[in-house]
């Protein structure tokens, strides 16, 4: 069994959140998101309030090209713990860390 990080660890606390818990949680989550001013994110995404993609995985079908990536240094990088980048293109930590151990 692979040790718990704080991504794990956060979505355990996650998971046993009641809904409301867990919409509320995501609400501040959407508060820190630095998505908004990345140079990835484009006019499209923003009309259609697309963010927090290390949660939701990636952009349904407005961002098809990087342009930089500010995901390292987003505070809900820091916060949950993640470990990947690029998640508007490349899908959520979960997708990532599934994808990584595949490769691994």
């Amino acid at each position: 069994m692979l040790p718990e990080d704080r991504y794990v660890q956060t979505q355990k606390e996650l998971l046993s959140m009641p809904q409301d818990g867990i919409k509320e949680k995501l609400e501040e989550l959407k508060m820190m998101c630095t998505c908004p001013e990345c140079p990835t994110n484009n006019d499209c995404a923003k009309s259609t309030k697309e963010l927090l993609f290390c949660s939701t995985g990636s952009s349904f079908h407005c961002i098809a090209e990087s342009k930089g990536c500010l995901c390292p240094t987003c505070p809900v990088a820091e916060q949950l713990g993640l470990g990947h980048q690029s998640f508007c293109l490349m899908g959520d930590e979960k997708a990532q860390r599934f994808d990584s151990m595949l490769q691994g």
